[in-house]
């Protein structure tokens, strides 16, 4: 296990803090949507606004984050998805719920960019940066596990007043918001130098991306799709089979458990044996058949207890492993390179929320078949871009193993 210093402490709690404030609503909004009668596409479009906010800002989040402090910038993020959760908690009328969730999704997509691109400003050994990615999202996934589990308690214990619960996460986002802004950290911001005049200049390295950048990152567009869909989608589909928010939240629970033990343990240890591209491949390999088998199993519990934490584990460990491989492209600020494949993941999420809503109401199961066709492309993506890049691949593991020896 790597060794956390000071400021990857601080990096860290920032990413667990994310998981926790971000995601503390989610449980409550089957329940707060229902209530109104709002319909399946009508939910696609709510869910998508998330998406939204990713693919138009997350690349100008990025390139801010390059020009000014990543953390006061951080800070400003989570006070505006605080103000936006309070108007969702405010407002009935379904199309004003609908702009305080596009605002939500605008400063929901400036904060994984920054952190990311601060992890890759402030570790340059690979190993260590793979470590630290992993931790981050393992994090992450931990809080958003602690989230569902806590937001389906106090969804459940403020009953027809569920919209308490965003009103209460607004209050706790704005706090720690303006806890971050008064706090100085040791985290090193590599482009702070910058000034505003140079934020165009940045933006203009969008159009000028090496093509296995724009590879993978067009993969990713088909990873958000289908990941956004099963995970938010899952949310529906267990409230409307009867089961309790609770169980809801216990559920995602375990899944983000799971995920904290992966990133830990099993991304860092194959990162180091693999190329990243022979990993995502084997990921997706296994993706699609454990995501069928949670759905198509005659006990619904069972089958998410057992192939739906698994799919979990392989879709939390994709994450790091493919930010780790954006770090070594250095051509491009890494603001703006992951600034990129955020508003691509958006773009995903987007088409995903709205074509799953019009889906769900058709079929509860088909939005997630839908996901396993999508998984089955990346991995003959994937499969495509080890060939083409198979010296680099092959190299990768001889090295390791030369390594190894030595040891």
């Amino acid at each position: 296990m790597i060794f956390v210093d000071r400021k990857s402490t601080h990096l860290l709690f920032v990413s667990l803090m994310f998981g926790v404030l971000f995601n503390l609503g989610n449980p409550a909004i089957p329940l707060y949507t229902n209530s109104l009668a709002i319909t399946g596409r009508i939910v696609g479009i709510y869910l998508a606004s998330n998406g939204i906010g990713l693919l138009l800002f997350a690349t100008v989040w990025g390139a801010i984050g390059d020009i000014k402090d990543r953390h006061k910038v951080l800070a400003i993020v989570f006070m505006g998805f605080g103000f936006s959760q309070f108007l969702v908690g405010i407002f009935t009328n379904p199309y004003l719920i609908l702009l305080a969730m596009v605002l939500g999704g605008i400063f929901t997509a400036g904060v994984l960019v920054n952190i990311y691109s601060y992890v890759n400003d402030n570790y340059d050994d690979e190993h260590r940066r793979n470590a630290i990615l992993s931790y981050a999202v393992s994090l992450y996934l931990a809080g958003g596990a602690i989230a569902y589990l806590l937001g389906g308690y106090l969804s459940h214990l403020f009953g027809e007043n569920v919209h308490y619960v965003f009103i209460l996460q607004a209050v706790m986002l704005c706090l720690f918001g303006l806890y971050m802004f008064f706090t100085k950290t040791d985290l090193i911001d590599t482009d702070h130098h910058l000034t505003r005049k140079h934020f165009l200049a940045n933006m203009k390295q969008v159009f000028v991306l090496p093509w296995v950048p724009i590879y993978t990152i067009t993969l990713t567009f088909f990873i958000s799709f289908a990941h956004n869909n099963v995970r938010r989608f899952l949310d529906y589909y267990l409230i409307d089979e009867g089961y309790s928010v609770i169980s809801l939240g216990l559920i995602v629970f375990l899944a983000g458990m799971v995920g904290l033990i992966g990133n830990i343990f099993v991304a860092p240890y194959f990162l180091r044996r693999f190329h990243n591209f022979r990993f995502l491949q084997v990921q997706f390999l296994l993706a699609p058949p454990l995501l069928l088998l949670a759905f198509v199993t005659k006990n619904p519990l069972l089958g998410f207890y057992t192939f739906y934490i698994g799919y979990s584990l392989l879709l939390a460990v994709y994450e790091p492993t493919a930010i780790s491989f954006m770090s070594e492209n250095r051509t491009v600020r890494q603001g703006v390179l992951i600034g990129v494949r955020q508003s691509i993941v958006g773009l995903g999420m987007t088409l995903g929320f709205v074509i799953g809503g019009f889906l769900y109401e058709l079929d509860e199961l088909y939005v997630f078949y839908l996901s396993i066709i999508f998984y089955i492309i990346v991995f003959i993506g994937f499969t495509v871009l080890i060939q083409l890049k198979k010296t680099d691949v092959k190299n990768y593991r001889k090295n390791y193993i030369k390594e190894a020896k030595k040891c």
